[in-house]
């Protein structure tokens, strides 16, 4: 700590109060506190303060080995002296000159160093010629607190730590919890999804009123092979299943669409984009169709890459 800085502006004196302080810098603060009586009434304020904080914590009963060691170490502890009360001034009474000059120049004893800590066992012993502090400090010297209320409230600031951290531990698991739950559900309706969809396949594979139809198309050379399809539809249900195979490579930007050309003479209704692989191959699994349409024929048809809402031509594939 500067000589030039106060306690009072600095965390020095809150540290101080909460004895935080090494030998030195405690040593110093207290020369200072004992002659500053505005950090003196900061140290109180800061006194109380720290008390009026422990005591909104619950207090918890300390165990039974610890209140036990406390209470024998406040037995072994020597009673302090009462404080001297204050005696009002007398004039003292005249004195030959020679003896004033002697008695002025005698030493004189050194201010007492005020101290936050307890002292040390071979300090409690004071000589019988120790020099006593004058009244007015001793009236200003804040109650030193007993070993048992400061255990105290270290055990309140223990306590309010230990309740911050286990409140900030279960936020922590509900938190967890709360996301695991919610990707568990995520994950339970995918699977329900995934179980409806696979008994709709199962369902449209193994019905026996549903219509098959093969379709195909010219190979784009004589040594290729010519692109084939087969489709699976119930009308009851407009459940379709679509593969095809020897499907030429697609520029960027275009794809195939699969249409179901009605019964009814109405327009031909979008019924699934695709991409064949490498090897030519390609599918559409259960799209979403209106049920109970007739389909007349099925065509492929080459469209832009977001699909369109009436086929172009040429049909690539085409089968009834």
């Amino acid at each position: 700590m500067r000589a030039s800085a106060h306690p009072c502006e600095t965390p020095a004196l809150s540290l101080f109060a909460m004895q935080l302080l090494k030998d030195d810098e405690h040593r110093s603060v207290a020369e200072h506190v004992s002659g500053c009586s505005f950090c003196l009434n900061e140290l109180a304020h800061l006194q109380g303060n720290l008390a009026a904080f422990a005591c909104t914590v619950e207090m918890l009963p300390p165990p039974t080995a610890l209140r036990e060691r406390v209470l024998h170490r406040v037995g072994r502890e020597k009673k302090a002296a009462p404080p001297i009360a204050p005696v009002a001034p007398q004039e003292p009474p005249r004195m030959a000159e020679p003896v004033a000059q002697t008695v002025l120049q005698m030493p004189q004893p050194e201010e007492p160093v005020l101290s936050m800590r307890r002292p040390s066992p071979s300090a409690q012993a004071r000589p019988q010629n120790a020099v006593l502090p004058s009244a007015n400090q001793a009236a200003n010297q804040p109650a030193q607190p007993s070993l048992l209320i400061r255990g105290f409230l270290w055990l309140g600031w223990v306590a309010a730590a230990g309740l911050s951290i286990a409140g900030w531990q279960l936020y922590r698991e509900h938190e967890v919890s709360t996301m695991r739950i919610a990707a568990q559900r995520a994950e339970i309706d995918r699977l329900h999804h995934d179980s409806a969809s696979s008994n709709r396949l199962l369902e449209t594979l193994t019905d026996t009123s549903a219509r098959q139809v093969l379709l195909s198309g010219e190979p784009a050379s004589p040594s290729a092979n010519a692109p084939q399809g087969r489709v699976l539809y119930t009308a009851s249900t407009g459940t379709l299943v679509f593969l095809a195979n020897h499907l030429d490579s697609l520029p960027p930007g275009r794809t195939y669409e699969l249409w179901l050309i009605p019964s009814d003479d109405r327009p031909p209704i979008p019924s699934g984009t695709f991409r064949p692989n490498t090897h030519g191959d390609a599918s559409i699994v259960l799209p979403s169709l209106p049920r109970g349409i007739e389909a007349k024929a099925f065509g492929v048809t080459l469209e832009e890459e977001s699909g369109a809402q009436s086929p172009t031509l040429p049909i690539v594939m085409a089968g009834q």
